[in-house]
């Protein structure tokens, strides 16, 4: 999901069709809805997203449709910019404890939920 999403939010493509293979529900809404708001100010976001997922859960256990993930999102290269050049803002970026749904559906796995925490990892 995080690739398609930073391929998607280089030029703030909200309908980018990579997004609907790795996310669903929730997940994708959030990701489009950040993804519109950004074309709407014309803010692109780019550079190097780094992320450590580890599963925590499986549920069921015994035949999984359900997979609870714990990640460090880190987004200190991967900054918003103004399309018409220079960073929307002088924030750096940070990392993030960030937890994760993933589903089992008819198309395979895919980010159902996400939250990306304050706390840091």
């Amino acid at each position: 999901m995080w690739s398609a999403f930073v391929e998607a939010a280089k030029t703030s493509d909200p309908e980018a069709p990579d997004l609907n293979k790795y996310a669903t529900g929730n997940a994708l809404r959030l990701i489009s809805s950040a993804l519109y708001t950004n074309r709407s100010q014309d803010v692109v976001t780019l550079g190097e997203l780094k992320i450590d997922p580890k599963v925590t859960a499986l549920k069921p256990s015994d035949a999984p449709t359900e997979a609870s993930v714990l990640d460090c999102v880190n987004d200190e290269k991967w900054l918003e910019h103004k399309k018409s050049g220079g960073l929307v803002n002088d924030k750096p970026g940070g990392k993030h404890r960030t937890t994760a749904t993933v589903t089992l559906t008819a198309d395979g796995w895919k980010v159902s939920r996400f939250v990306i925490g304050d706390e840091s990892c």
